[in-house]
């Protein structure tokens, strides 16, 4: 047993030796360098099957690309008569092309006018309703900014809640049915309770709701806040 170990060992050793003299004389008789190293690395870096793989989509791309090349008329394969009919087809084929781009272009041009339509249409619909708002503020600034709306302002606040909501309700038209969010008088209303103090408007609101007008009073809390909402953009604030 120790001699067949003995053996394996001195085979082990010798071909050791054998292989670096081999690379010896590699080196010295100059038939390996530093690029060739590195071809051999990678030529056993990728697997065969890989290889193949990539090899076949190469000729595959080639013979491609190659087909897709336009290639000239045979002079000696067609006649004059021949050849004259295959550029009438080229031509027409061409002219098909021009077409199909022409009706492209067209179509283009037709969704780039409709779109420039749609934003001038809505552009003139932001105008209405920024001259609407201008308006409102203007009329606004008008009924809250006159004397007669503080003097009337005052009366409301010196009157009990009660009162106030009957006098209220009476612009509103409550006694016939007529309160409406587009009137005057519906503005009107809103700007005394929006220029009252927290708890006058508070127990206006109270009133409205023990006399069963619940949607009401919060329609009218609503555009409170909506008309302050309103006086912070007109003076450029942020709410």
């Amino acid at each position: 047993m120790k001699s067949l170990k003995k053996a394996v060992l001195i085979i082990l050793a010798l071909n050791l030796i054998a292989m670096l003299v081999g690379m010896g004389w590699l080196i010295s008789s100059g038939r390996v360098s530093k690029d060739r190293v590195l071809e051999l690395t990678e030529l056993f870096d990728e697997p065969v099957v890989i290889e193949q793989a990539r090899l076949e989509a190469e000729q595959k791309a080639q013979a491609e690309a190659e087909a897709a090349k336009p290639r000239a008329l045979p002079e000696l394969a067609l006649n004059s008569d021949e050849r004259n009919l295959v550029r009438v087809e080229m031509t027409q084929v061409d002219i098909a092309r021009l077409e199909r781009m022409r009706r492209e272009v067209q179509d283009l041009q037709e969704i780039l006018r409709k779109e420039r339509k749609s934003i001038a249409s809505e552009r003139d619909v932001l105008d209405e309703e920024r001259a609407a708002f201008d308006a409102m503020r203007q009329r606004l600034a008008e009924l809250e900014g006159g004397k007669q709306f503080k003097k009337a302002l005052a009366t409301l606040t010196t009157m009990s809640a009660k009162d106030a909501t009957t006098l209220l309700s009476t612009l509103l038209g409550l006694e016939t049915n007529l309160a409406d969010p587009r009137t005057g008088k519906y503005e009107e209303v809103v700007s005394y309770l929006s220029a009252m103090d927290e708890r006058a408007r508070s127990a206006i609101m109270t009133e409205f709701i023990k006399a069963g007008e619940e949607q009401l009073a919060a329609d009218l809390l609503e555009s409170v806040r909506l008309r302050g909402l309103e006086t912070t953009t007109a003076s450029g604030n942020t709410p």
